[in-house]
């Protein structure tokens, strides 16, 4: 039997797709940035430790924070994910990864969520202050 740990379109060079296992492993390393694209009520209520959240609609008015990271790009069940990484492939200088199932697929590995909001899940608001004014 073979296994699939990662996937990568010839179109695409910077954009593979991985299951959560691989991501967790790379997060674990601190070799990426998790990208948490959902809106600030889903990261309330559970998010993955550390992970950025910048939600979907103000992606590319503030790639400058995060196109020159490897960042893994999330969303709950991986559909907006999968739009912002193929739809969106100029906000990425770097790799980026869509993570297969979202946050979803994450949770029901067993792997670690928190709630609340935090420091990470509020940036992206003193940004957009920042570029506003």
């Amino acid at each position: 039997m073979q296994i699939i740990e990662q996937y990568s379109t010839p179109f695409y060079k910077n954009i593979i797709d991985m299951p959560p296992s691989m991501v967790r492993k790379l997060w674990k390393r601190s070799n990426i940035l998790v990208l948490d694209i959902r809106t600030p009520q889903e990261y309330v209520e559970h998010h993955i430790p550390g992970s950025l959240l910048i939600p979907m609609d103000y992606l590319e008015v503030l790639q400058e924070y995060f196109s020159d990271k490897e960042v893994a790009v999330i969303c709950e069940h991986g559909n907006r994910a999968r739009y912002a990484t193929y739809g969106m492939p100029h906000l990425y200088k770097k790799k980026a990864i869509y993570m297969i199932g979202g946050i979803v697929g994450w949770m029901s590995m067993g792997y670690e969520v928190v709630s609340g909001m935090d420091e990470n899940g509020t940036k992206w608001e003193q940004w957009l202050d920042e570029k506003l004014k």
